[in-house]
């Protein structure tokens, strides 16, 4: 007769089921149903960490690129008016995340997206103050930051730029 398993993340439950792969023994909680059987977190994880490439330096480019490119497109969105920043927005969230992505050489990585998405934030708040007179001394108003079209393009560019990133 065998001698009960247990589980290696709860010893006190009982198992018959072993990890696929690393053939430890696990319980259904701790078990994954992947398309080759079950495996355990331990393996999952570094079956993915195999996918991300990127390096540390790729999330100062990312930045820089998309600081750079979401500036003159939250100032352009800003001149056009509500209608067609409507249009500009997406638009400008594709291109950050596309040209930020071929310039970390399309190296995937697990949080490229924050830094991207954070760019467009701050470039579109560079361009509130910018326009507001903040930068050459004049008293800024909380209005005079809350620019309608300013907030649309901040939230559609971000969207869309997190969608692009996040799965690639």
């Amino acid at each position: 007769m065998e001698e009960p398993l247990f589980c290696v993340n709860h010893p006190k439950v009982e198992t018959g089921l072993r990890c696929n792969r690393c053939n430890d023994p696990i319980c259904v909680r701790c078990a994954k149903l992947t398309p080759v059987g079950y495996r355990c977190k331990k393996c999952l994880q570094r079956q993915q960490s195999i996918f991300y490439t990127g390096l540390p330096i790729d999330y100062v480019i990312a930045a820089a690129i998309s600081l750079a490119i979401a500036s003159g497109a939250a100032l352009l969105a800003s001149y056009l008016g509500i209608f067609l920043a409507f249009f500009i927005s997406p638009a400008a969230g594709v291109l950050v995340a596309d040209l930020s992505w071929r310039a970390v050489g399309r190296r995937r990585s697990r949080y490229l997206w924050i830094a991207v998405c954070a760019s467009i934030v701050v470039a579109t708040m560079g361009v509130a103050f910018y326009q507001s007179g903040a930068l050459e001394g004049h008293t800024v108003t909380s209005r005079d930051l809350l620019r309608i079209e300013l907030g649309l393009f901040v939230a559609m560019a971000v969207g869309t730029a997190y969608s692009r990133l996040r799965l690639t």
